[in-house]
């Protein structure tokens, strides 16, 4: 099991548009083979970043995921519209879940 965590740095203004087209796409992430769950946040401090955290049978399935997306033009399309840097990703194991 691994949790995903994807951060995205949106242009000034644009984040109520993103968060609309975002939400049309996630039902599809959350239905990918392999995905547990997907959440996606808006952080309090600063509205331009937002975050996803998705739990994944692998980083092998996440990838998968992100190769469909990249080949369906969908990741280019967001990043050149909305977003305003590099997205950072981080990988977590799962060590405990109480």
């Amino acid at each position: 099991m691994v949790f995903v965590n994807l951060q995205l740095k949106i242009k000034e203004g644009s984040q109520d548009s993103f968060i609309q087209e975002l939400n049309k796409l996630l039902p599809e992430t959350r239905s990918f083979e392999g995905c547990h769950a997907v959440y996606f946040g808006q952080n309090q401090d600063d509205p331009t970043i937002l975050e996803f955290f998705s739990k994944w049978d692998s980083k092998e399935h996440y990838e998968k995921y992100i190769l469909w997306r990249q080949e369906s033009g969908v990741i280019g399309d967001v990043l050149s519209k909305y977003g305003d840097g590099e997205p950072v990703w981080r990988y977590f194991d799962l060590l405990s879940e109480f």
